[in-house]
């Protein structure tokens, strides 16, 4: 059995949902490569009960406050972080994301954004799943209307995901989880990823320094041969 631990990270043009995939056996390794990590990040003074998120430790936020206007504190924790997560043996990386602007101009009626990603990444991990011959629990960062998310992303088994390439998803688990970030290391390591490829895709918006920075933290992912689409309708 394959985990497939799910967080998403959007801005007002992209949504992105990214996955962080390792076998069952292997959760008690990704528990101790996320404990790794934030007892490097001590050293800088960060609280030891953090959490790994990409977001707060770039901009220093709640928990990481001590890394606010330490950019190099900052990147080199992302650093170790990325790579203690991509250490774990045949993990793997998943993003899928929307072109927000693109999909309100093409469709009257668009769907949400986070329904659409999630629905691709879904179909990502289903094709998979099929290639290693496994089955994949989801388990998934808390949203609002989740229930119904659940309840959306089930009934695809019995009237596929639609679209060009409709699937039955039948190597997915259902009903999908939810879970809470604090609890799940997994979800961590989803976050960290999705947060990160986002600023890489969004490399337009950045100045030089932090588009560059973006690329040269993507590579400490290589490990994990990421997968990652933008679908621009």
């Amino acid at each position: 059995m394959r985990y497939a631990f799910v967080d998403e990270s959007y801005s007002r043009d992209r949504y992105f949902v990214g996955a962080y995939v390792v076998r069952e056996d292997q959760l008690a390794i990704v528990k101790n490569a996320v404990h790794t990590a934030l007892r490097y990040a001590e050293g800088f003074g960060v609280h030891a009960a953090a959490e790994l998120h990409g977001y707060e430790i770039m901009s220093g936020k709640n928990a990481w406050s001590p890394l606010r206007g330490k950019a190099r504190a900052a990147l080199s924790i992302y650093r170790r972080a990325l790579a203690e997560i991509a250490a774990v043996p045949g993990a793997r990386a998943f993003v899928e994301g929307v072109d927000i602007p693109r999909l309100n101009t093409r469709y009257s009626y668009p769907q949400a954004p986070h329904l659409i990603a999630l629905r691709h990444l879904l179909e990502r991990l289903n094709e998979y799943a099929s290639r290693v011959g496994d089955r994949v629990v989801v388990i998934a960062d808390e949203v609002p209307d989740q229930q119904a998310h659940a309840m959306r992303m089930a009934s695809y088994q019995s009237l596929t995901t639609g679209g060009y390439k409709p699937s039955k998803l039948a190597r997915i688990e259902f009903p999908i989880t939810f879970g809470k970030s604090a609890e799940s290391p997994g979800i961590q390591c989803a976050d960290m990823i999705v947060y990160l490829y986002r600023r890489v895709d969004a490399h337009e918006h950045l100045d030089d320094r932090a588009a560059r920075s973006a690329r040269e933290l993507w590579t400490e992912t290589h490990p994990l041969r990421p997968s990652a689409r933008r679908w621009d309708p």
